[in-house]
């Protein structure tokens, strides 16, 4: 159960990470994310696996020269070099050597120096982490991410140094992790009482930031001292007798697997209980996002909707069409012959239509469809860039509308490639109505006359009848739109049938507006996107009870 309860977190983190609006957002949700997938998760997943043991410290404390001591060899070399640690140092006995896999981030990105020494302590990982106050911003993530995968933590500060800011804001973090610790102060004063007014200090500081309780094996902390000057030069560690209450203590851990496998269980269990302050810290931030971008989406939302209903109201009309478009057909067709005609029959209509167009040229169905399309195009693309102006001047005024306007600048306007997608969209259409045409003309007598003036004569007829649309106009009105409008309807009818025509540009007309809807909502998508909300409706209300589960579970 809490394992698929902090799977779905980490995927929640996750996906957290990818959504922030800033750089400082998203570092905060990877980080907790890192921390779940890296550390929680495989200790709960084995209890058994070795302990993780840290050494934290600033610049110069003595870091390297403890890891030296513990271990019993020169492994991490110091100096008056500083920072000196410049990659963490993991060592482990050679039958541990698949705890490297608890460091996966580190040893995933190769900033991990890996050794296997066989002097080292059975069921331990013990880690030289780089200085967290260095000079490079690198080594003080890396000192954090540690931080954030250990079971336990050895921090080490110096008499002269144990007040300073930084190293009380990572023990501030410890504090917040709930990591159990060991501290030591190195190049404590000779003089008795001098050391001892450090040591002093120190715990009220600690009781100051309520780490007083975080001792290694759940008690008092435990502060190692060791004084100035307490070296072994041979080895460039601290020296063994100075050091021997850490030695002791991870000695501890190796010859008793109940005490080892409670320290694992204490630290599994802080950490899973530090869990809900930070998730609510990201759930708030989630939620205050959220709510804009359903005030920015709405306006996006409202812009496109009010548009398209303007478009299919000019559509509706026909105004759209060039009346040279509209003549170049006119003048095929003999629109006043065919009204003459009309009330003869399809078969002399058929007849009359072909001796018009016989002697000419051949139907201008292509160049009219064409034409025809370049104009919806245009009109189309001019709608839907006034719905991305409109759109992107109301979110200039909002921080979330600014930094998506930012991502994506494209979005002060239509696509690019919009009319291009539409031309290619209207020819699959024009090519479906074709289908079709061809199948309902099959079903009706006479069809091999009216054949004769050719599918894609009667395809283009049927095109610009879906533009434009007779609305009670009769041919006596004046107009070209009206006239075409007109002489389409009629010979289409005569054709097909007054019902079967009714039936055909309706579907037409249905498929021509769905089209439409469809280009309106890949434009508005794009809003969405630069906003980085796909996918993270409840998100806010996942993350929390998501971390309220595993703290459940946990305990």
């Amino acid at each position: 159960m809490l394992i698929d309860d902090l799977q779905a977190l980490a995927t929640d983190l996750e996906l957290r990470a990818k959504t922030a609006p800033t750089p400082d957002l998203a570092s905060n949700a990877e980080r907790l994310h890192r921390h779940v997938r890296e550390y929680v998760l495989p200790r709960a997943a084995d209890a058994d696996a070795p302990l993780v043991v840290v050494i934290l410290g600033s610049t110069g404390s003595g870091k390297s020269s403890l890891l030296n001591a513990l271990t019993g060899a020169r492994l991490s070399p110091s100096g008056v070099l500083r920072p000196t640690t410049r990659k963490p140092v993991a060592v482990a006995h050679p039958d541990d050597a698949a705890a490297f896999s608890l460091l996966p981030g580190l040893t995933e990105r190769e900033t991990v120096d890996l050794r296997l020494l066989p002097e080292a302590r059975r069921g331990l990982l013990l880690v030289d982490a780089p200085d967290f106050d260095s000079v490079e911003l690198a080594n003080r993530d890396l000192a954090v991410e540690l931080l954030e995968l250990a079971d336990l933590v050895i921090f080490v500060t110096t008499a002269t140094r144990y007040a300073d800011q930084v190293p009380w804001d990572i023990l501030g973090r410890a504090q917040q992790r709930g990591v159990p610790l060991l501290l030591v102060i190195n190049r404590l004063p000779p003089e008795a009482d001098e050391a001892e007014s450090v040591v002093v200090d120190y715990r009220r500081l600690l009781e100051q930031g309520n780490l007083a309780d975080s001792g290694a094996f759940g008690g008092a902390l435990e502060i190692v001292r060791v004084p100035e000057g307490a070296l072994d030069a041979k080895r460039d560690a601290l020296d063994g007798t100075a050091v021997q209450p850490i030695r002791s203590a991870l000695d501890r851990l190796v010859v008793n697997d109940a005490e080892r496998r409670e320290m694992a269980r204490r630290s599994l269990a802080a950490a899973v209980a530090a869990l809900p302050p930070g998730i609510e810290e990201i759930a708030k931030e989630v939620e205050e996002e959220e709510a804009s971008a359903r005030a920015l989406l709405s306006i996006a939302e409202r812009a496109y909707a009010e548009n398209r209903t303007t478009l299919g109201q000019e559509l509706g009309r026909g105004a759209f069409l060039r009346a040279e478009v509209l003549r170049q057909w006119q003048a095929f067709v003999g629109a006043g012959q065919v009204a003459r005609f009309l009330a003869q029959g399809l078969g002399k209509l058929v007849a009359s239509v072909r001796s018009l167009i016989q002697p000419g040229p051949p139907a201008p169905s292509v160049e009219v469809r064409e034409a025809a399309f370049a104009d919806l195009v245009a009109v189309t693309v001019q709608y839907a860039d006034s719905a991305a102006r409109r759109t992107s001047t109301a979110w200039i005024d909002d921080q979330h509308g600014q930094r998506a306007l930012a991502v994506d600048p494209g979005l002060w306007g239509a696509t690019s490639g919009l009319g291009e997608r539409l031309t290619a969209e209207l020819e699959i259409w024009a090519t479906e109505l074709g289908d079709q045409i061809r199948q309902l003309g099959e079903q009706r007598k006479g069809w091999a006359q009216a054949a004769s003036l050719g599918v894609n004569a009667l395809g283009t007829s049927a095109v610009l009848a879906v533009f434009v649309h007779t609305g009670g106009l009769t041919g006596a009105e004046v107009g070209i739109t009206a006239a075409t409008a007109v002489v389409n309807q009629k010979l289409l009818e005569a054709v097909f049938g007054e019902a079967n025509v009714s039936a055909f540009v309706t579907r037409a007309r249905g498929a021509l507006g769905t089209l439409l809807d469809d280009a309106f909502d890949v434009e508005r998508a794009r809003y969405e996107r630069a906003l980085g909300t796909a996918g993270t409706d409840g998100l806010a209300g996942r993350l929390r009870e998501g971390a309220r589960r595993a703290a459940d579970a946990a305990e």
